[in-house]
């Protein structure tokens, strides 16, 4: 038996094969580090001030997601040289979403070398132009500024054809000329006198075959970077199943795939709690850390997806891939949907891990009612202590410091103590268990970053990658198991 990606949450490119250069532009706001997310990836070098830039927002609307910014005096970036951009005779297809902000003289997009055998397309007084061969471009479509617009340019045989937004402007032209530049180059005309001025996005090279020879409808998301066989067929074992459907589950979220490693670590978490008996006990939990949206963050690895309160699921502006979602202090938290009493009174644990901790930091797991008897809770208590408390009667750990990020959770397996396992301001990981009778658990749910008490709503602005609700377990298997799942997710992250 096997199991295959589904092309409803892994979109893939047919042709991926035939890609020579994929720029998604992603990144952070400044950033000089630009990713060829090609199946060859090639190095690219940044001249200038060009850079990643999420001041504005992508072609699909995506916020905080990057392009590629240019500012028209002397921004450029180049590939290396490589034979994947020599195009020769055959047919190809450069293609990419622009939106320039300024129209000067010969504002140069990309341009292959700098020989007679070159291909480039620029804006001159805000028209778009395309030049072959060294020669005069010839003007094709009307350049709108600040504005997204797709642009094609396709070679069919000898047919040589430029798509603005899908449609087809200007005459076919007929070209045969040997394109054997091997370097391309993205934000001036042949020189750097002629600089682009505006955004770039989604730039995409495709050698051997030109993808469009009539109207289309231009892409409404990023280009894959998956091809077909990149889907994979995978094995039996070669993921478990638990971990295949959680990946499966995110990435349908994502609209795309997770890189390599976050599938690893994933995998590797849920392989080594079930190898140290601890992955049964996991009743409700989501890794809030990996996905590459906060909804993606929100499916549960176990039991049901929690309700986000307030947090912005469109710009994901709480979410971080390698820390996770933050609190405010005032007005955000999860709802687990986990009720504190759906699990037994003297076999409950509640665990989380702080990846920052908040100036308001009083409940980081709890239920929704606390100091009422058979309440659970871990979180800081007043200025300078902490604790926790698993269906406690009254009586429950509290101890003289303060959170800190790492992990931190407790666990009833009877019904005269608690055990836990916090990590404390003054860098010392404290452990052990603490008497306190069990009560019948309170009749409320499992929140994360708030709680109530005497009717008053109470918030964190921590920050929390991890979170899991059950019966009694190993913490420090647990413990070893998120730490280092973090820590690989952080790591496998451009």
């Amino acid at each position: 038996m096997t199991v295959k990606w589904l092309p409803s949450y892994a979109p893939v490119d047919e042709e991926f094969g035939n890609v020579s250069l994929l720029l998604h532009g992603d990144g952070t706001n400044g950033s000089t580090t630009i990713v060829d997310s090609s199946p060859s990836p090639k190095a690219i070098t940044v001249f200038g001030d060009a850079q990643i830039s999420t001041a504005i927002a992508d072609p699909f609307g995506g916020t905080d997601v990057g392009v590629l910014a240019f500012d028209g005096a002397g921004d450029y970036i180049t590939t290396s040289a490589d034979s994947a951009f020599q195009l020769g005779t055959g047919d190809f297809t450069v293609e990419f979403w622009a939106r320039p902000s300024a129209s000067n003289d010969n504002d140069g997009v990309f341009t292959f070398g700098t020989s007679s055998s070159s291909l480039a397309v620029y804006i001159l007084n805000n028209s778009w132009r395309i030049a072959t061969s060294g020669s005069g471009g010839i003007q094709v479509a009307a350049a709108i500024l600040n504005t997204w617009q797709h642009v094609a340019v396709t070679r069919s045989g000898t047919s040589l054809r430029f798509f603005l937004n899908g449609i087809q402007s200007g005459l076919t032209i007929s070209n045969s000329t040997n394109f054997v530049d091997n370097q391309l180059n993205i934000g001036y005309y042949f020189n750097t006198n002629f600089a682009y001025n505006g955004f770039i996005d989604e730039f995409r090279l495709t050698k051997s075959l030109a993808r469009y020879t009539s109207n289309f409808t231009p892409p409404t998301a990023p280009f894959p970077d998956l091809s077909p066989s990149g889907r994979i067929t995978i094995e039996d074992n070669s993921l478990d199943v638990d971990a295949r459907q959680y990946i499966i589950n995110v990435e349908e979220q994502d609209g795309q795939s997770l890189e390599s490693g976050v599938r690893t670590a994933i995998n590797d978490f849920v392989v080594g709690c079930k190898s140290d008996g601890i992955w049964d006990a996991i009743k409700a939990s989501c890794i809030l850390a990996g996905a590459r949206t906060t909804n993606g963050a929100l499916v549960p690895l176990v039991g049901t997806a929690p309700t986000p309160n307030n947090f912005d699921l469109v710009g994901d502006t709480d979410y971080d891939r390698k820390t996770g979602l933050v609190g405010d202090g005032s007005t955000k938290y999860l709802d687990s949907n986990r009720n504190n009493n759906a699990d037994p009174q003297d076999s409950k644990s509640l665990c989380v891990y702080v990846s920052s901790v908040g100036a308001s930091t009083f409940p980081l797991i709890a239920s929704d009612v606390y100091n009422t008897p058979g309440f659970s809770i871990i979180a800081r208590l007043g200025t300078d202590t902490l604790g926790c408390g698993i269906n406690s009667q009254s009586a429950f750990g509290v101890f003289g410091a303060q959170f800190a990020t790492g992990f931190s959770g407790a666990s009833r397996s009877s019904s005269s103590s608690i055990n836990y396992r916090l990590n404390t301001s003054n860098l010392q990981l404290i452990t052990g268990n603490v008497s306190s009778t069990s009560a019948a658990p309170h009749n409320s749910t499992i929140n994360l970053l708030s709680t109530t008490l005497n009717n008053n709503r109470y918030y964190s602005g921590s920050r929390l990658a991890f979170y899991s609700i059950g019966e009694s377990l190993d913490l420090a298997a647990l413990d070893t198991r998120v730490s280092n799942l973090i820590t690989a997710i952080g790591a496998a992250i451009p």
